[in-house]
């Protein structure tokens, strides 16, 4: 028997060079011969498909322990004269790299589920915008299916006007900037135009060169339809705003005439009037009836002052006739008068004058700007300054008073205006609406204790 194993082993070394497969499942470290006549057909199937094999436990007399991995190697081996025979072999333990395998697994499994089972679009791309991912979301909302659009670019679903617009914003990421958000439009298959929003991610290799994009988006259309109909709404409002400022002119010019035609000349007819029957009265009169007169020639004289003011209020002659500088300074000069601050007005009137419209804006700007000063600034000068520069004209008004947050005056709240200072959230919105209006606009400039500066910028 001994000289029998003998030339077994010496001829199974001199046998053709052994094929090897490996077979997983819990066995015990041991090696082991095995006739062939028992695991002939498995050895041959081995043999042909060259993979990994798993044995069952009670084949091979092993332990069932299922948490327990070995690999093995199986060894065919040819006996010339002999026959075959297989040698079972075990090498290591890997049931620490099975595990690492199931929980990869698993959280692998974890990770589709949840983007599979996501409300919002998940895809990925490539460079050229063909599609290597798209999640169930995805599909439903374009009506196809993950095999009709894995492999395809997804630009056929944008608008061709918003194309190039959509590839900029996802190709000009860098591993510097590798995340950008951006809307665009797409074609829904019943050909409807809607909004989506996509926050993009670049995924670039070890050596910086993008690999492709990982994209989230969700639809935003309902949002976009609020939006458009707001800002229809706020374009309703202004241009309501607009028609509503300059009827008001017109009407103030109307008063203004029926002032200087009506009151006007009644006043001055009654002065000429009463300044004939003064010098008319015989030399007896009574002193109490001169002075009586005397009186009433005063009033008179009063009230058409007042009447004329009134009148240039309303609208100053002197804007008219001379235009926008002029008009400031003579209405720094009766603000003044009014509030004992000190106006000081610089800057030289625009050739060629302005528009008349635009002046007006600009004169009701600069008078809504110094009300705001007498109210709020707490001050004792103001400067008003007009200068143009290239094709733009600037006003700017500025105070060194007590100045205001205007992240908290400028809200137009029904809350806030209705409060003790809300007047002055109308007045600065007033004045917005009527730079806007001749296209323009206003900025206020301010800080609590640093004064406040309001800007009009107006093209030529």
């Amino acid at each position: 028997m001994q000289d029998e194993h003998k030339t077994k082993e010496q001829l199974m070394l001199k046998a053709p060079e052994t094929q090897r497969k490996r077979v997983e499942r819990g066995i015990s470290e041991r090696r082991i011969w095995l006739p062939v006549a028992g695991m002939f057909v498995l050895l041959c199937i081995l043999e042909w498909l060259n993979e990994t094999w798993d044995l069952p436990h009670l084949l091979l007399g092993a332990p069932h322990t299922p948490t327990n991995w070995r690999e093995a190697i199986v060894e065919t081996v040819l006996i010339a004269g002999v026959g075959i025979f297989a040698v079972l072999r075990l090498i290591r333990d890997i049931t620490e790299r099975k595990r690492a395998e199931e929980a990869l697994w698993e959280s692998e499994a974890r990770y589709r589920a949840v983007v599979e089972h996501q409300t919002e679009l998940i895809c990925r791309f490539l460079p050229d915008a063909t599609l290597t991912f798209v999640n169930d979301a995805y599909c439903r909302y374009f009506g196809k299916k993950r095999e009709e659009l894995i492999g395809h670019s997804f630009m056929p679903c944008i608008p061709e006007e918003d194309r190039g617009g959509v590839k900029v914003q996802f190709t000009s990421l860098s591993a510097e900037n590798p995340v950008a958000t951006y809307e665009h439009r797409v074609l829904t298959p019943n050909g409807e135009v809607c909004w989506q929003q996509w926050a993009d991610r670049a995924i670039f290799d070890e050596q910086g060169r993008l690999v492709e994009f990982q994209s989230v988006g969700r639809d935003i259309t309902e949002r976009k339809r609020a939006e458009e109909a707001l800002q229809q709404h706020t374009e309703r409002l202004r241009a309501l705003a607009t028609q509503l400022a300059e009827v008001a002119e017109a009407e103030r010019q109307r008063l203004a005439r029926e002032l200087h035609d009506q009151v006007g000349q009644n006043l001055t007819a009654l002065g000429i009037n009463l300044n004939i029957v003064r010098t008319q009265l015989p030399g007896e009169t009574p002193d109490p009836v001169r002075s009586r007169l005397d009186d009433s020639l005063s009033l008179v004289e009063q009230t058409a002052a007042r009447i004329r003011d009134v009148m240039a209020n309303l609208r100053p002659p002197v804007l008219d006739d001379y235009g926008l500088v002029a008009a400031l300074h003579w209405y720094g000069e009766q603000f003044a008068r009014r509030t004992d601050i000190a106006v000081a007005v610089e800057g030289q009137e625009p050739v060629p004058r302005l528009a008349a419209r635009v002046e007006n804006a600009l004169f009701r700007i600069a008078q809504e700007a110094l009300t705001n000063v007498a109210k709020h600034a707490q001050t004792t000068q103001v400067t008003v300054t007009v200068e143009v520069e290239g094709g733009t004209l600037h006003l700017v008004v500025a105070d060194d008073g007590v100045g205001f947050d205007p992240l908290t005056t400028l809200s137009t709240s029904p809350a806030h205006l209705a409060e003790p200072d809300g007047d002055r959230g109308w007045g600065l919105l007033t004045m917005t609406e009527r730079a806007e209006a001749v296209g323009g606009y206003c900025r206020i400039e301010s800080h609590p204790s640093q004064g406040t500066r309001v800007i009009v910028e107006v093209a030529r």
